[in-house]
């Protein structure tokens, strides 16, 4: 038998059938028959894309939700088309809109030979109404690939649950893996078009093919004898061309093994869900999730008054399942995957395969008692070690991973953002600052709460940190950060100055010389600490130039690098400035999650970097 990683899902019944796998092999070795296999001997083992980009692996839900334009919540409406569909024809007039504008060129569906589900990708509108049927067994999306291979640039793709999440994981996948993708024997990648839109259906699991063969027997009906199939509460329904009705109770049907471990009923990384719990009959429940799920608002009228408690009820029922089907792995001693707790910021997987969990700093590391006391007593609850990190945050760690779900819920009912963690914008690093330090020249906690409000967890190409200094000492190290500020004062000697030379003791640079009875500054060597303006006392000093120096570019780690000192940015500027870096940034970057800001800058030149950054300050 051939060795695979992915054996470790397949075979412990985890495998959500969803064949992205089977889609992403560059070497076609992976054949899908409910479930997939290898063909031949991997070169990797499995240890490749096949893995990376499986559901039941990791979701990557907390990622793809941050990068895909999510809004802050899901709008409920129902609708109905103007083609004949399943539940109102919302998908097919959709997709036919899409096709009809030129926002898509294909679509990725999946239609049938005689009910049983065949992949396909469709470009004319009207070749669409061959596709609105609801199928309730096992189906592929390897028509995503052939889309790739006739040339096809953009798509919309309608998937189950699954299927969605595991394509989201391809649209995101340098984010997430940390490379750009597998290349095959040939040396090539697979090439796929890009996904402009996600179609998610309701889902409560998928039959066995042999279950619906069985059925139909039992009630001597053949499958070409069926027009339509459906559920309805609770009952599987069959309606033939004759007009005539069946039904079997859903308790009859057996779901695929994987899909008991599934948690998602609507398809919660789609940019629109569809299905018809919650509508009245003939119509369709339409979720919009994204800003580009909106276009479906163009292509067909919605309205509102979703019974949303009804898709609640579906979303409880499955959910129930789901934790029936965990608690019985426990008891039994079957594999766990774990794969939903990358729904969450901040979680990650320690090498003795417990979990910790990362708290995102407050602004300059400033927390209340009470703040402190209940991380000590979530803590303690759940057997964890607390770790502070270097950027002011607190990890917990040792944590079983079926605690981590509730642990980080209760953590985010207390107030505490959980995140910072991978390519994104970390916490903002401050020192106590002015009002705190006695060399502090601004207030670096103001500073930090007004950029973590910007951009806490904005989405970066890589980790992306911040650190903000209240005066040249630079304790925090800005000037290896990505971005850092510092708080400077540039002084300017006036006609109180009588040459008494204290300010010259006072400074750490030696930049101040006394002759006669002035002193003089050089301001190559000044670093703007303002320690002689405020020790002169004969206020023989005043300010000549006060603000925010800034540094882009710098890191540290394996390769040290000093960031571009930009001179000083007026104060109101700063948040537009960094702005403007994170979106040249992600414009330029060629390898997520392995090319740091200034590899960036230095691979496309200082110059045209900043110039471009400069467009995006107000002045």
């Amino acid at each position: 038998m051939n060795q695979w990683k992915l054996s470790e899902i397949v075979e412990e019944g985890l495998c959500a059938s969803c064949s992205t796998c089977a889609i992403v092999c560059p070497n076609s070795i992976i054949e899908f028959k409910e479930v997939p296999r290898l063909k031949e001997e991997c070169l990797r083992k499995g240890h490749g894309m096949c893995y990376d980009v499986c559901p039941r692996v990791s979701s990557g839900g907390y990622q793809i939700r941050i990068r895909a334009g999510f809004k802050e919540r899901e709008e409920y409406y129902y609708g109905r088309g103007e083609i004949e569909g399943q539940d109102g024809g919302v998908v097919t007039t959709f997709l036919k809109y899409l096709l009809e504008e030129g926002k898509i060129e294909g679509a990725v569906v999946v239609g049938d030979q005689c009910w049983k589900p065949v992949s396909m990708v469709v470009q004319d509108p009207e070749d669409i109404r061959r596709c609105a049927k609801s199928k309730y067994t096992t189906s592929t999306l390897e028509a995503l690939r052939r889309a790739g291979e006739l040339g096809i640039k953009r798509v919309a793709v309608v998937g189950l649950p699954c299927q969605i999440s595991g394509l989201r994981k391809l649209q995101y996948f340098p984010y997430l893996a940390k490379y750009n993708g597998e290349i095959g024997r040939d040396g090539r990648m697979v090439k796929w078009p890009k996904i402009e839109y996600l179609i998610g259906l309701f889902c409560m699991g998928k039959f066995r093919e042999e279950d619906i063969d069985r059925v139909l027997e039992r009630k001597n009906l053949r499958r070409e004898d069926i027009e339509k199939f459906k559920i309805e509460r609770g009952i599987f329904v069959m309606i033939t061309k004759e007009g005539e009705r069946y039904t079997v109770p859903l308790e009859e049907l057996e779901h695929c093994e994987g899909c008991r471990i599934c948690r998602d009923f609507d398809a919660a990384l789609a940019d629109i869900s569809v299905g018809s719990v919650g509508s009245p009959e003939g119509y369709s429940t339409v979720i919009v999730r994204s800003v580009k799920g909106e276009d479906i608002k163009e292509a067909l009228e919605l309205m509102e008054g979703v019974n949303v408690e009804e898709i609640e009820r579906m979303r409880r029922l499955k959910m129930k399942r789901f934790r029936e089907e965990i608690e019985e792995r426990r008891k039994r001693g079957r594999k766990i995957s774990y794969y939903w707790l990358t729904d969450y910021g901040g979680v990650g997987k320690r090498a003795d395969n417990t979990h910790f969990i990362r708290i995102r700093g407050k602004p300059c590391g400033w927390y209340s008692t009470e703040e402190i006391r209940d991380i000590l007593e979530i803590s303690e609850r759940y057997g964890g070690r607390i770790k502070l990190t270097d950027r002011g945050a607190f990890e917990i760690h040792a944590i079983h991973p079926m605690d981590v779900e509730e642990m980080v819920l209760e953590l985010h009912r207390r107030g505490f953002i959980t995140g910072s963690e991978g390519p994104l914008v970390r916490s903002v690093l401050g020192c106590p600052g002015g009002g705190n330090c006695s060399s502090g020249l601004i207030d670096t906690r103001e500073l930090c709460t007004l950029i973590e409000e910007r951009f806490r967890e904005y989405p970066a190409p890589y980790k992306f940190k911040i650190a903000v200094s209240g005066c040249p000492n630079k304790c925090v190290r800005p000037q290896i950060h990505d971005i850092g500020i510092v708080g400077v004062v540039y002084p300017v000697t006036n006609e109180k100055c009588n040459g008494c030379g204290r300010c010259a003791d006072l400074c750490k640079v030696e930049a101040i010389d006394v002759r006669g009875e002035t002193s003089y500054t050089n301001y190559n060597l000044c670093i703007g600490c303002g320690k002689c303006i405020r020790g002169c006392p004969n206020e023989g000093r005043d300010v000549k130039e006060e603000g925010l120096m800034v540094y882009v570019g710098g890191k540290s780690g394996r390769e040290v690098v000093q960031g571009i000192p930009l001179g000083l940015i007026d104060r109101e500027d700063i948040l537009d400035l960094i702005e403007g870096v994170l979106k040249v940034y992600s414009k330029y970057v060629e390898k997520p999650q392995r090319e740091r800001l200034c590899a960036v800058i230095a691979r496309i030149g200082v110059d045209r970097f900043l110039e471009e950054v400069k467009g995006y300050l107000k002045k």
